[in-house]
């Protein structure tokens, strides 16, 4: 069973069942609490329910852009780790022939 956690997201407590540590939560519900407040700003007096989902595709726009620029860098590193193995067996075969 989890840890009993206990957090705050504008304004609203909440208690959450988990594996995290307290502080862990506590960066997360800060970071929710955070996007739910820019959006706020540019939608005053939006009810609670939609500056909640507003914040969640935007953060899962953030999570989605992370992800692709991962996968970019894995492809590109991919990519330089196969030319840099050709190059070294092209020298290995060279030395061999010597």
């Amino acid at each position: 069973m989890g840890k009993k956690l206990h957090i705050e997201i504008f304004g609203r407590q909440y208690d959450l069942i988990g594996q995290s540590d307290q502080d862990y939560a506590n960066q997360l519900a800060a970071y929710v609490d955070e996007k739910m407040r820019e959006i706020s700003e540019h939608s005053p007096g939006s009810p609670y329910s939609k500056l909640a989902i507003l914040s969640a595709i935007n953060i899962a726009h953030e999570l989605f852009q992370l992800k692709n620029k991962q996968e970019e860098m894995n492809t590109n590193l991919n990519g330089i780790t196969r030319t840099l193995i050709e190059n070294i067996e092209e020298e290995v075969r060279a030395l061999h022939l010597k």
